[in-house]
């Protein structure tokens, strides 16, 4: 786990801006940290809206993968902190990075843990996590 503090600043757009571009600079950095092609190529970083981020890798294994949006998310939550911003960065052998956006059971994840947080999905653009999903099932209490 990284842990990183980011300073806010006075404009709300280019704090904004700032924080997206801070957020994708950290995944990409821990990516190029933890990548292996047969294990670690998607790094996730999730910003909370104390300012903490909190960052994984996938994690490929003989029958099942793990996306690293997952263990990013736990961390978040586990430190009882609202998620405010998150980001997934594939790296390619070539070393080229690419945001993914979210596959469709991290969208369920972000809209259940986190719906007005804002998903980087692609270098110029964010959506409200619960946006991802738009007609989600909502499961019986």
């Amino acid at each position: 786990m990284i842990l990183v503090r980011v300073a806010v600043g006075k404009s709300i757009k280019s704090v904004m801006e700032r924080n997206m571009n801070s957020l994708i600079k950290i995944a990409k950095e821990t990516i190029e940290q933890y990548y292996d092609k047969s294990k670690h190529t998607v790094s996730a970083a999730i910003r909370t809206k104390e300012g903490n981020v909190f960052t994984s890798v996938s994690l490929k294994g003989q029958k099942l993968d793990v996306c690293s949006e997952w263990s990013a998310i736990v961390q978040a939550v586990m430190s009882k902190q609202e998620i405010a911003m998150g980001v997934a960065v594939h790296r390619d052998v070539e070393g080229t990075y690419k945001i993914y956006p979210p596959c469709g059971l991290c969208r369920e994840l972000y809209t259940t843990y986190a719906p007005h947080a804002h998903v980087i999905i692609s270098e110029e653009k964010k959506v409200f996590a619960n946006e991802l999903l738009p007609f989600i099932w909502k499961r019986k209490k």
